[in-house]
């Protein structure tokens, strides 16, 4: 399947290439007003194929890449970007091309718009679909266990309620024989901000097996705690990121993020629609107006508000898929 995939993939890519060559020098030839009329008509009729075979590249090249790089960082944004540059297409090329009034230039201009619509729905299918299976495997199991190093292996307290946010000795992994002689659990804080606990510290595993007694009230508890004035505060923070607890407790993080991050969105989408459909509204009918008058001089267009409706949703999820990339990001790579 990897050599089907790679010869789609250099196929879609070599016709895609071909294809938008020819459409932009279509544009350099036949722009103007002094061109013949029938080296105008020859050249709308070939548009029209090299639109079937840009069509035809960008499927190939997205179906191509995306079984290649599927789960690649860069993979929906590269695509997306592909698909912008030919999409906006109308908005710089004619300043290139200078006078780019006749019908055969605005056809090949329509024609890499049409391809990078198609490119760009086919870009985000992937991105949804990737972010989507992103978003259930952090929701189940955070982080991954290849990089969980303190704490690797331990099974859930099933006696335990994993109370979401909640303190180190809330979550399911702190063990209960060592949380019943934690200093942390009876001075009530946290072992992410004592930069101390029982997955890394010693002394609590130790103080622990050793049965010592720690006082229940929570200010004499605190004095308690360990102070490993060995490692810096980097070195410390350094085990909380690898410790199987603080993950789960990014992992709950996640979760609220995602909780207000998608509401959030379609609040946003409902409360601001007038002003964000303005702004899409604005941004499609420079682009017509630029194809239209490559077409039909200064003929004013107005887009179908249900087209501007549909790219008015198609950019909203765009923005919602990279902000959740961007809450997978801050919770799990930087881990704030």
């Amino acid at each position: 399947m990897v050599g089907v995939a790679k010869t789609v993939a250099g196929l879609g890519g070599v016709a895609t290439a071909v294809a938008v060559g020819l459409l932009v020098f279509t544009c350099f030839q036949v722009g103007g007003t002094s061109v013949p009329h029938g080296q105008v008509a020859d050249a709308v009729r070939n548009v029209e194929i090299f639109q079937k075979v840009l069509l035809a590249g960008v499927i190939g090249l997205s179906i191509g890449t995306t079984y290649l790089f599927w789960g690649a960082e860069l993979l929906g944004a590269a695509q997306l970007l592909l698909a912008a540059a030919l999409f906006f297409a109308p908005l710089y090329l004619p300043g290139v091309i200078g006078d780019s009034s006749n019908e055969a230039v605005g056809q090949a201009l329509g024609a890499l718009q049409i391809g990078g619509s198609v490119l760009g729905a086919l870009g985000l299918l992937v991105l949804i679909a990737d972010i989507a299976i992103r978003v259930n495997q952090r929701v189940k199991v955070g982080v991954k266990a290849d990089q969980i190093k303190l704490g690797k292996g331990i099974k859930e307290e099933g006696e335990k309620k994993n109370v979401i946010l909640g303190k180190c000795w809330q979550l399911p992994f702190c063990r209960k024989f060592v949380r019943e002689r934690c200093p942390i659990y009876h001075a009530g804080r946290t072992c992410w901000k004592e930069l101390v606990g029982c997955m890394c510290e010693e002394q609590v595993i130790r103080n622990a097996m050793e049965n010592k007694p720690i006082p229940k009230d929570a200010l004499l508890a605190a004095n308690f705690i360990p102070q490993n004035h060995r490692l810096s505060v980097e070195q410390k923070k350094a085990r909380c990121y690898s410790c199987v607890i603080y993950n789960e407790h990014q992992r709950h993080k996640y979760k609220v993020g995602m909780w207000i991050t998608v509401p959030g969105f379609f609040a946003s989408y409902y409360l601001l629609h007038s002003l964000l459909f303005a702004i899409v509204f604005g941004i499609l009918e420079k682009i017509d107006s630029v194809v239209n008058r490559a077409t039909l001089g200064h003929m004013t267009y107005k887009p179908p508000d249900m087209f501007v409706e549909a790219m008015l949703a198609f950019l909203m999820l765009i923005a919602l898929t990279y902000t959740m990339k961007l809450l997978e990001f801050t919770i799990f790579k930087i881990k704030v």
